[in-house]
C-alpha cells in the first residue's frame, strides 16, 4: 500500500494499533465488573461487545506469561514484542505512533444482522465461500481505546491517512478520516480513538455517546456485573438480536422459550476468559432464566472407566425432554411441525411397540464415554439411568427385531440377569454393539469391555483417577458436565498419524494438559470450562 493510501483497515488497525488488545488484554477488576466508560460508545442493539484492559495488573500479567511459558517455551510478553515489531504499516508503527497514547482500556462490538444476510444470500443460490466473504466484509465493527494524549491520538490518525487518498468528514462535531479503499473511518470522540467499518458506524457510535448506549441497557447492566474477577478478556452476547434474525428466518425461539416458561426480553451472556498460571477457564453467566432443569450427571460419569478419554452427561433428561415435547407439541416449529402434530407422531410409534412418552419420562441421567488407547480398540457407551426400567424393557425385544431385518447384522440375545442383545456388523469387526438393561441402567455400548464396565459400574473408574480429581475440584463444587483426558486423546492421535509433522505439533501442545472439563452451577445460571496444565 502506498503512503498515498489511508493505512486504517480493520486488519491493519488490529494488528498495528490495537494488537496488544489482541494478546494481552488483560481484564478483571477487584470489584468483580465488566463494565467501563467504553459501551457508553457502542450501540444498544450490538450484537457481541468484547472489552479488556491493555495495561494489564502486575500479578496477573505473570500469571499470563507463565502460563505461556510453559506452553510455547517463552512468555507472551515476548511474543507480543515479536508481533508488535511485525505490525509496521509503511510509516506507521505500535511504538512510536501507538504506544505513546494508548491508554488502560480497549473494546471491540459487532453489530448488524447476525443471520439475515447470509440467509438470504443462500437461498438466492450463491457459493457458501462467496457467501462468507460477503457477511464478514458488511459486518458492522466499531473499536474503540482510552488516549492518554488526544495530541499524541491525533498524529497518530494524521500519519496513518497519509498525506493523500483519505478524505475528512465531521459528524456532531467531531471529525474524521474516511479511507479512500473501504470507507471506513478513524477519529477521535470525546478522549477515545475510534474506528468504525463506515461512517454510518462511526455517526451510530457518536449517537449511543448521547444516549441508547450498550451500558444503557438491562440486559449489559445485569450481566457485566457477573464477569469473573481476574479475566483477561470479557465478551457480552446480547441475546435479542439473535432471536429477531432467528424469528426472520421462520423460526420464532423467543416464542418456543416462553412457552417452555422462560423470558428472553432483555437477556444477554457473558464469557470471561480467566487464566493463571497454572490452568485456563472461561466462565460464562447469563441472566436468562433456564428454561429447563440443571441436573447433576456427575454421579453417573464417575462410574465410567478409569481409562475413558471422554466423558459428557446430563441430568433430569425425562423432565427436560418431556418439557421440550410439550413445547413443540404446543407451538410446532414452522415449516416443520404443526401444533399437535407431534402428539399424533408419537401415538403412531407407541402403537407399533415403542411406548416413547413412557421411556422419556423414566430417564433420569444420561452419559457418553469414550475409552481405549489406539484408533484399533476404541470402545464407549451410552448409559441412561431410568426411574422405572419397564418400559425400557417392553421397548428392547421390538428394537432387536428391527435390527435383525437389516442383511448384513447379526442379533444374540443376551445371557444371565441383563436384558438385551448384541449386534455384529463387518463396519465393526470384533467390537460388537450391545444393547442392554441391567438393574436401572441402559446401556448402547460399543466393545463388549465398554459394555461390561458401563453396565455394572464397577471395577476402577473415573473417580479413582487422579486427572478426574483434578478436574472435579478445579470446579469449586460445580456439577461436573463434561471430563476429557488430552494427553489419553494424544496417545491416540500420535498413534493414528505415524508421526505427522503438523499432528506433532498439536500433540506436544495436548500433552501439557491434565484435564478438561466442565461444570454448571444452578442456582447462579453460571457455567465453567477449565483445562488445566500438568505439575
Amino acid at each position: 500500500m502506498t503512503k498515498n493510501k489511508l493505512r486504517f483497515t480493520v486488519p491493519s488497525l488490529i494488528v498495528s494499533a490495537l494488537a496488544v488488545f489482541a494478546l494481552s488484554a488483560c481484564g478483571g477488576s477487584s470489584e468483580n465488573d465488566a463494565t467501563s466508560a467504553l459501551a457508553k460508545y457502542v450501540p444498544a442493539d450490538a450484537l457481541v461487545y468484547v472489552e479488556g484492559s491493555v495495561r494489564p495488573e502486575q500479578e496477573l500479567a505473570d500469571n499470563v506469561d507463565e502460563l505461556a511459558t510453559k506452553l510455547t517455551g517463552k512468555p507472551l510478553s515476548d511474543t507480543i514484542d515479536e508481533a508488535l515489531a511485525k505490525a509496521e504499516d509503511g510509516d506507521v508503527s505500535y511504538a512510536e505512533d501507538v504506544e505513546p497514547w494508548l491508554g488502560e482500556n480497549a473494546a471491540l462490538y459487532v453489530g448488524g444482522d447476525a443471520f439475515g444476510d447470509a440467509t438470504d444470500d443462500l437461498t438466492s443460490g450463491s457459493d457458501p465461500g462467496e457467501v462468507a466473504m460477503a457477511s464478514a466484509g458488511d459486518e458492522e465493527v466499531g473499536i474503540i481505546a482510552d488516549s492518554t494524549d488526544v495530541d499524541a491520538s491525533q498524529a497518530f490518525i494524521e500519519k496513518a491517512a497519509g498525506e493523500e487518498g483519505a478524505t475528512d468528514g465531521e459528524y456532531e462535531g467531531f471529525s474524521y478520516k474516511v479511507s479512500k479503499d473501504d470507507d471506513s473511518a478513524l477519529g477521535i470522540v470525546d478522549d477515545y480513538v475510534v474506528f468504525a467499518t463506515s461512517e454510518e458506524v462511526f455517526a451510530a457510535m457518536v449517537d449511543a455517546s448521547r444516549g441508547d448506549s450498550l451500558e444503557d441497557t438491562n440486559a449489559f447492566s445485569e450481566v457485566s456485573s457477573k464477569a469473573a474477577d481476574g479475566s483477561l478478556l470479557n465478551v457480552y452476547v446480547n441475546h435479542e438480536p439473535i432471536f429477531d434474525s432467528v424469528k426472520e428466518s421462520g423460526v420464532d425461539l423467543a416464542s418456543f422459550y416462553e412457552t417452555l416458561g422462560s423470558d428472553t426480553t432483555d437477556t444477554g451472556s457473558l464469557l470471561s476468559l480467566v487464566p493463571t498460571a497454572d490452568e485456563i477457564s472461561l466462565v460464562g453467566a447469563t441472566n436468562l432464566e433456564p428454561a429447563l432443569e440443571s441436573g447433576d450427571p456427575s454421579a453417573v460419569l464417575e462410574t465410567f472407566p478409569a481409562n475413558a478419554l471422554f466423558a459428557i452427561g446430563t441430568g433430569d433428561v425425562g423432565t427436560n425432554v418431556t418439557k421440550i415435547l410439550d413445547a413443540v407439541n404446543e407451538e410446532g416449529i414452522a415449516g416443520l411441525v404443526e401444533p399437535g402434530q407431534l402428539e399424533e407422531e408419537l401415538g403412531k410409534i407407541s402403537n407399533q411397540g415403542f411406548d416413547v412418552r413412557s421411556i422419556v419420562e423414566s430417564l433420569e441421567t444420561v452419559g457418553i464415554f469414550v475409552s481405549g488407547d489406539s484408533v484399533d480398540n476404541l470402545g464407549g457407551a451410552l448409559v441412561a439411568t431410568s426411574s422405572d426400567p419397564e418400559p425400557l424393557k417392553n421397548t428392547l425385544g421390538a428394537f432387536s427385531s428391527l435390527i435383525g431385518l437389516a442383511g448384513d447384522a447379526k442379533v444374540k440375545p443376551l445371557g444371565g440377569s441383563q436384558t438385551g442383545f448384541s449386534v455384529r456388523t463387518p463396519e465393526l469387526p470384533g467390537r460388537p454393539v450391545v444393547i442392554a438393561l441391567e438393574g436401572d441402567r441402559l446401556v448402547i455400548a460399543v466393545g463388549m469391555p465398554a459394555a461390561k464396565q458401563a453396565l455394572s459400574g464397577q471395577g476402577q473408574s473415573l473417580s479413582d483417577s487422579d486427572s478426574y480429581k483434578a478436574a472435579e475440584e478445579s470446579l469449586g463444587g460445580e456439577n461436573v458436565d463434561m471430563f476429557a483426558d488430552p494427553g489419553a486423546i494424544a496417545d491416540i492421535v500420535v498413534n493414528a498419524t505415524g508421526g505427522n509433522p503438523g499432528a506433532k505439533k498439536f500433540v506436544d501442545v495436548l500433552t501439557k494438559f491434565e484435564y478438561l472439563v466442565s461444570g454448571s452451577g444452578s442456582e447462579d445460571n453460571t457455567s465453567e470450562i477449565n483445562l488445566g496444565l500438568k505439575d
